[in-house]
């Protein structure tokens, strides 16, 4: 099976041409420097021209759905669903914490990624590896760092933008339980997106894409600003 996978939840974002029976065709990661509006097209338009790949040529799209950044989800999705409404193939969502954690999946442990949620809060979850496995221990939360650490007491792997940001803070609280990702591997990459998402379509769990919508978890400011103005 061969699935073009897009990840955009946080800044560095990324973009996999992945096939079941021969791996990574093709991956680029998209960094700082320019919003993912502008990098993802041609991120796409490259990899399908240097793996020579045609888009009738992909069985199914993949895209993490969040939590995340507001303006990446958005520019995600919207990428991944006009590319299944032109090409008729279908969709593979996952939430962008749990696509995270199985990059960690030979560690042996509880895994937690964090996104940096501004506002002192983070988007986290919490996962258990046993080495070949990923198990789910969590519902995808946005809150205070502390919530979540008040909740682990055994060797836990952390990372993502919020590991990066409460570095500190979380040894403080955790001491010798608290392990972190390498910078190579701190941040999601869509490769580990396609492969959590061909097991995904095995099993023939696609979602439609006409009402798919981001996971934001919590409200965005224009929603807050409305609501303030409706009361």
């Amino acid at each position: 099976m061969l699935t073009l996978a897009i990840e955009t939840s946080t800044e560095i974002g990324g973009v996999c041409l992945y096939e079941s029976s021969k791996g990574i065709l093709g991956e680029m990661r998209l960094g700082r420097q320019k919003r993912h509006s502008a990098t993802l097209m041609p991120a796409i338009s490259y990899i399908l021209k240097t793996t020579n790949t045609m888009l009738s040529d992909i069985d199914f799209f993949t895209v993490s759905i969040g939590p995340g950044s507001f303006t990446g989800l958005r520019v995600g999705l919207s990428t991944v669903k006009g590319l299944c409404y032109s090409t008729g193939k279908p969709l593979v969502a996952m939430s962008s914490l749990e696509a995270f954690s199985h990059q960690f999946m030979l560690f042996e442990g509880l895994i937690c990624p964090l996104f940096d949620a501004k506002k002192n809060e983070v988007y986290g979850a919490v996962f258990f590896s046993d080495g070949s496995e990923i198990k789910r221990l969590s519902d995808d939360m946005v809150c205070h760092i502390d919530r979540i650490l008040h909740q682990l007491d055994k060797k836990t792997l952390f990372a993502g933008t919020g590991a990066e940001r409460y570095r500190r803070h979380i040894v403080e609280v955790l001491k010798k339980h608290a392990v972190f990702a390498p910078p190579s591997i701190m941040h999601p990459l869509a490769s580990t997106l396609a492969i959590a998402a061909i097991r995904m379509a095995e099993k023939g769990k696609f979602t439609d894409p006409v009402t798919l919508i981001p996971r934001y978890i919590r409200p965005s400011e224009a929603e807050l600003k409305f609501g303030e103005r409706s009361q």
